[in-house]
């Protein structure tokens, strides 16, 4: 979390250990305390003066209030900037907490009642007055440290003639060491420099846990956020099944049940002629034969609309090279898997491909387009870029809300970079289990 360590095969513990004073780990993390006491005694004595004055102006109606949520907003203001500083200088990310949101309509008053009654703003202006004295500690003591390792090594051999100079008597006194005592102050003063690595990671560890603790959501709000997004994902996921529910009964009644009545109608029509007509009622017939042959490859596509068979047989890569074969736009597939995705994220993975590629004939304007899927980040990511008109949004009901309600049943997520006049890049991310 606070270290980085080299590449390829570690050094052994005492070189370690040695290299520790001079590693570039160590100053890195010695300027993060540094900054991280700089920021916290600014940060601490402006939540303190807020949260004073508020108290002291609290004789004056209404004002107090007023100026505490102020203050509490001012402390969410101030756990931004640190968990940033956090990530930046440990690599650690820090989720918000849960804050109070006004809601539209929502009197002023009350919207300021909620910042004062919130249990997450509270903790954020509580952090900056505890992180202040625990990275003010950290810093003592360091300090102490350097300046034991440079009075050992460095002060005390001029002890070891009377002529010493007058300051360092206030430590060491006004006798003159001998050999062996200078000995012993170089090689304490050497392992104080080597403890002073481990201090800093320490240090620089309980900085980061304080942050994780106190700048985050707690457990409750974790839960709570929790329950938020599943609901979310529930109602995007039953949304998108109303859209597929829609298309297919759709494709049904506008595509496949006129061709069926259209062959029926034929076929009574050639029984009538059957006897008096016989040729006529033979043209029939053929004609019936071909609607027939049409209304079975047009139930075919709506199952593969479903599911495709191609897709369990042979897998992502011949299931999307079958659906852009068939597309009116050229689409290049790229596809690169280090293994087979489950069942359910390799289905997703195609209906929002297949989606993606049917909007944009619909809608970009496109000449061209690109399809990748590929898994080299652990998850499975399927983007869909084309060289179309752009202005690409999710609307409720529309084909891009259909694909996010399905990747949400998984726990994905899509993203759609659309600037007006292009290009257009569809990205969904839908995590794999390891």
């Amino acid at each position: 979390m606070v270290s980085r360590p080299d590449a390829g095969q570690p050094r052994p513990w005492a070189a370690r250990v040695l290299a520790g004073p001079i590693a570039a780990d160590t100053w890195l993390l010695t300027a993060a305390l540094a900054f991280s006491l700089l920021t916290g005694a600014f940060f601490c004595v402006a939540v303190v003066l807020a949260v004073t004055l508020a108290v002291a102006l609290s004789w004056v109606v209404g004002l107090g209030a007023i100026l505490l949520a102020a203050a509490l907003r001012l402390g969410t203001v101030l756990g931004r900037a640190d968990r940033s500083r956090i990530r930046r200088s440990y690599g650690l990310r820090i989720a918000p907490p849960r804050l109070p949101v006004r809601q539209p309509g929502q009197p002023v008053i009350a919207a300021q009642r909620d910042w004062r009654r919130s249990a997450a703003a509270w903790r954020l202006a509580r952090y900056q007055v505890i992180r202040a004295p625990v990275v003010a500690a950290a810093g003592f003591v360091l300090g102490l440290c350097w300046w034991t390792f440079i009075g050992l090594v460095f002060v005390v051999p001029l002890r070891g003639r009377s002529t010493a100079p007058a300051f360092t008597s206030w430590f060491f006194g006004h006798g003159v060491l001998g050999a062996g005592a200078q000995v012993t102050a170089g090689l304490t003063g050497f392992a104080v420099l080597l403890l002073f690595p481990p201090l800093v990671r320490a240090f620089a560890r309980l900085d980061a846990a304080l942050g994780q603790r106190m700048l985050g959501p707690d457990r409750a709000e974790f839960l709570a956020g929790e329950v938020d997004r599943l609901a979310q994902s529930r109602a995007l996921a039953i949304d998108a099944g109303d859209i597929e529910r829609h298309r297919i009964e759709r494709d049904l009644h506008d595509g496949v049940q006129p061709r069926l009545v259209s062959l029926a109608m034929q076929i009574d029509r050639a029984r009538a002629r059957m006897d008096r007509d016989p040729a006529a009622a033979n043209d029939l017939l053929r004609q019936a034969h071909s609607d027939a042959k049409e209304a079975l490859a047009d139930l075919r596509s709506i199952a593969r609309g479903i599911h495709p068979a191609i897709l369990d047989e042979r897998g992502l890569d011949a299931a999307l090279s079958a659906l852009v074969a068939g597309a009116p736009v050229p689409v290049a597939v790229s596809v690169r898997l280090r293994r087979r995705p489950g069942h359910n994220q390799e289905a997703v993975a195609y209906f929002t491909a297949a989606e993606a590629i049917a909007n944009l004939a619909k809608h970009a304007s496109a000449s061209q387009a690109a399809l990748r899927i590929s898994d080299e980040s652990g998850d499975l990511v399927v983007a869909v870029t084309d060289d179309g008109v752009g202005g690409a949004v999710v609307t409720p009901g529309g084909g891009l809300a259909g694909m996010a309600g399905r990747l949400a049943a998984v726990d994905g997520s899509l993203s759609v970079d659309s600037p007006k006049g292009g290009p257009t890049t569809v990205t969904a991310v839908i995590p794999c289990a390891s």
